[in-house]
């Protein structure tokens, strides 16, 4: 390259921060830029386990000293409670199915987990792509503000509505809609039922399944005051078959799926039953995309998270695999910058690992959200066989799961 090597990252989610932080924590040049004129007040939360040692690579040693920071419960240290794991009952009775183990698993509040990682961190926010351009020895991001920013590689880390994708894909990079009604939504309880709850559902992840084709999962998604319970907010995530109602007008879910809460037992039943009055939410389409090779013009644009391969969340592996694929991309351009790769021969093999890697855990995740709807076959499912170890690691599901439907 005749210029320095600056890196571009599209997008300040997990993916684009933790690219961020192992980037400056290897001296590259870089900046971020993301489309929302603010951090957004929307939150969730996400699981990690076995990404630990490639977050703990990324991100500087006072930022991964602070990962409990970064929980809904600051406080929980799940080796010491003794649930290193998740749970999946039998929702008709409560009965547990199965409970993976997972050394130092836990949950992330995104919230919480962004303004840390964008410490030290110069996002530029309200800057909207409007396109890319491709230079001689670089890209230029040109902006609907009329700014550009020069470089020489572009990541698109810009979520599963990305930008980047169809400018790489075209047509092709269009997500598929699966044929679920997918519903999810923040409350609080009031004290009482709160410190309750809290006690009934596991401290990490706790997801039933229900014989009429039903999955709920329920989450803490942030103790914002530990001795005040009723200000603790909790999280549910409900998905059964599609029905179109459920995406017109302004039908409330949360109606709906008190509804359809006959024949559950707790913690599932008191869960929904217990939300106040007054919370509202919409149907979500539930999206997936599996990514196809791209053309990356010669490593100047790529994909990383759920841009580069938008999952279910019913395996766990989304934010997994986004920290997977920063960790190869910092790795991708620290040998660029070494001299050990050109950038077209680093970026290649960066793909290639994020589109094999991203292709099969797609579908894994897609087979799993089948069989939590399938009542009778769950036991024959992925997490039943393997637990929520990376498709990596599943021997005999590499290079299988192209052809399962």
């Amino acid at each position: 390259m005749s210029q320095p090597l600056r890196v571009i990252i599209a997008g300040s989610g997990l993916s684009g921060l933790a690219i961020a932080q192992g980037l400056k924590k290897n001296g590259i040049d870089h900046v971020v830029f993301d489309k929302e004129s603010s951090p957004r007040d929307r939150n969730w939360g996400v699981t990690i386990a076995w990404s630990h040692p490639y977050l703990e690579e990324l991100l500087p040693s006072e930022l991964y000293d602070r990962l409990s920071d970064c929980q809904p419960d600051p406080k929980l240290d799940s080796k010491e409670a003794g649930c290193e794991s998740v749970i999946i009952r039998d929702g008709s009775n409560g009965k547990t199915m199965v409970e993976p183990p997972f050394p130092r698993v836990r949950r992330l509040n995104i919230q919480k987990t962004r303004k840390i990682w964008s410490e030290g961190i110069n996002v530029k926010y309200g800057k909207t792509l409007a396109d890319i351009e491709l230079t001689t020895d670089g890209v230029i991001a040109h902006f609907h503000d009329g700014t550009s920013e020069s470089g020489s590689v572009l990541v698109g880390a810009d979520g599963g509505g990305s930008w980047v994708r169809p400018w790489l894909l075209g047509d092709a990079a269009a997500a598929r809609v699966l044929p679920y009604t997918f519903v999810n939504f923040p409350f609080t309880y009031t004290a009482e039922r709160a410190l309750k709850m809290d006690e009934m559902m596991h401290p990490i992840v706790d997801v039933g399944i229900h014989p009429k084709s039903m999955y709920i999962g329920i989450f803490l998604l942030d103790k914002p005051d530990l001795d005040k319970p009723e200000t603790w907010i909790f999280y549910i995530l409900a998905t059964w078959q599609r029905e179109e109602e459920d995406y017109q007008g302004t039908r409330n879910m949360v109606a709906e799926l008190k509804r359809r809460m006959d024949g559950w037992a707790d913690p599932y039943k008191s869960a929904v039953d217990w939300i106040p009055e007054g919370i509202q939410a919409k149907a979500v389409p539930f999206r997936i995309w599996r990514p196809t090779k791209w053309d990356n013009r010669g490593g100047r644009v790529t994909l990383s998270g759920d841009a580069a391969h938008s999952m279910t969340f019913h395996r766990g592996q989304g934010a997994n695999n986004a920290v997977r694929d920063s960790e190869r991309f910092v790795k991708a351009m620290i040998a660029v910058k070494s001299g050990e790769k050109t950038l077209a021969e680093a970026v290649n093999d960066y793909d290639e690992d994020v589109i094999t890697r991203g292709s099969e855990e797609v579908e894994v995740s897609r087979i799993q959200t089948d069989a939590l709807h399938d009542y009778e076959n769950f036991f024959n499912s992925p997490i039943m066989k393997h637990g929520i170890k990376p498709t990596l690691d599943i021997d005999n599901l590499k290079g299988t799961t192209t052809t399962l439907d």
